[in-house]
C-alpha cells in the first residue's frame, strides 16, 4: 500500500521593499501583500543616524556640550569631553534632529576620538539601512500611504480614530457608534498599525471610549499588544484607566513620518515638505517643455534659496528640462507643476 502525502496550504505573506527616492528626500516602505506596513523617510538636508562629522565646541554643559559643524546647525553632544570650548572634535549622530509642534529638538551626538577613515555619506547610509532588511526591492510610488497622515484620521466603518501631534506627543481619540468594547477592539488594532506604518516614537496617548469593566479594558490592551507584535520596536505602555486613557512610550532615534511631513506645524504641511513634493513632481514629470512650479510665496522663496541649489539642480537634471518657480498667494494644496508644450 502506498503512503498518501498531504500538503497543508498556508498563507505565506509576500514581503518586499518599495523604494521611492526623489531629490532631497528618500522614501522606502516595508510591504506585505501589496500594502505598506512601515514607511521610512530620510531627508538629506539633515544629519542622519550613524553619520560622522566634525564640529567646534561652542559651549560646554554639565552633561556634554553644544557643537557647531560647518553646516552651522547646532548639535548636542551627549557625554563629557576634556576638550576645551573652541576645540574641534569628531562626533557620531545617535539621534536625528526632530521637529515637534512649535520647536525643533537638535540632533544628538556621541564623541568620536578618531573618525572613520572612510565616512559614509547619506546615500550610503540609506542604502545600508535598506539592505539590512534583506528583502527584494522594487521602485513604486508611496503617495497613497500618506492619506491617513494628511487627513489626521482613519475611518473603519462606524469607528473613527483621530490623531494629532502635540508638544507632549501624539494623541489618538477614539469615537464610534455602538458597543464600546467593539469600537475599542477595532481602534486598538488600527492604532498599532498606524504607529508602525508611520514609525511613531516617544509619547503616545490613546483616549479610548470609556468602559466600566476592568476585564474589558485589559482585553483591549491585550488586543493592542497582539496587533503590535509584528512591530520589532520595543515599547512600554500603561493599563487603560477608568477614563479610557492609555500611554505608550517608544524610543525615537529618528523623526516619524508625521514629524517629517508637518515639522513644527500642527495638521499643516511644512514649507519644506511642500517644496520637496513639488520637486518630486518635477523630477518624475514627462515631456520636453519647461516645468513651471507654482507655490505659495514662502514655499517659492524656499525653492529659490541658495541652500536648495543642489536639490533643485538634481530635479532639473532628472526631468531633462528647465524649471521656473512662480509665487502665487492663491495657490491651492501644496502647489502644482505645469509642463509646457514645446
Amino acid at each position: 500500500m502506498k503512503r498518501a502525502f498531504y500538503c497543508v496550504l498556508r498563507d505565506i505573506p509576500l514581503i518586499e521593499i518599495w523604494r521611492d527616492d526623489a531629490p532631497g528626500e528618500r522614501r522606502t516602505a516595508l510591504v506585505e501583500n501589496g500594502l505598506p506596513v512601515e514607511i521610512h523617510i530620510q531627508r538629506d538636508a539633515y544629519w542622519v543616524l550613524g553619520e560622522h562629522g566634525e564640529g567646534r565646541i561652542e559651549r560646554k554643559t554639565p552633561s556634554g556640550a553644544y557643537i557647531t559643524p560647518a553646516s552651522g546647525t547646532e548639535i548636542l553632544l551627549r557625554g563629557k569631553t576634556s576638550a576645551p570650548e573652541g576645540a574641534h572634535i569628531g562626533f557620531e549622530i545617535i539621534r536625528e534632529a526632530i521637529a515637534e509642534p512649535g520647536r525643533i529638538k537638535p540632533a544628538e551626538a556621541a564623541l568620536c576620538e578618531t573618525l572613520e577613515a572612510v565616512r559614509c555619506d547619506k546615500a550610503a547610509l540609506w542604502d545600508r539601512r535598506i539592505a539590512q532588511m534583506g528583502l527584494p526591492i522594487s521602485t513604486k510610488p508611496l503617495d497613497a500611504a500618506f492619506d491617513a497622515a494628511l487627513a489626521g484620521e482613519s475611518n473603519l466603518g462606524d469607528v473613527v480614530i483621530s490623531f494629532q501631534r502635540t508638544k507632549a506627543g501624539l494623541v489618538f481619540d477614539v469615537d464610534g457608534i455602538g458597543d464600546p468594547f467593539a469600537i475599542n477592539s477595532v481602534a486598538a488594532t488600527e492604532i498599532a498599525r498606524l504607529l508602525r506604518l508611520y514609525q511613531v516614537g516617544a509619547m503616545v496617548v490613546v483616549d479610548f471610549v470609556s468602559m466600566e469593566s476592568k476585564a474589558q479594558r485589559s482585553d483591549i490592551a491585550g488586543i493592542l499588544d497582539a496587533a503590535a507584535a509584528s512591530d520589532c520596536r520595543p515599547f512600554e505602555r500603561t493599563a487603560i484607566n477608568g477614563y479610557g486613557l492609555m500611554q505608550i512610550v517608544r524610543a525615537r532615534p529618528r523623526p516619524s513620518v508625521l514629524d517629517h511631513l508637518f515639522a513644527t506645524r500642527i495638521a499643516a504641511l511644512s514649507d519644506e515638505t511642500q517644496a520637496l513634493w513639488l520637486l518630486r513632481q518635477v523630477s518624475q514629470s514627462s515631456g520636453f517643455g519647461p516645468r513651471t512650479v507654482t507655490a505659495v510665496p514662502p514655499v517659492a522663496r524656499l525653492l529659490e534659496s541658495p541652500g536648495w541649489d543642489d536639490v533643485r539642480a538634481q530635479a532639473v537634471r532628472m526631468a531633462g528640462a528647465p524649471m521656473v518657480v512662480v509665487a502665487d498667494e492663491k495657490a491651492t494644496g501644496y502647489g502644482h507643476v505645469h509642463v509646457a508644450q514645446s
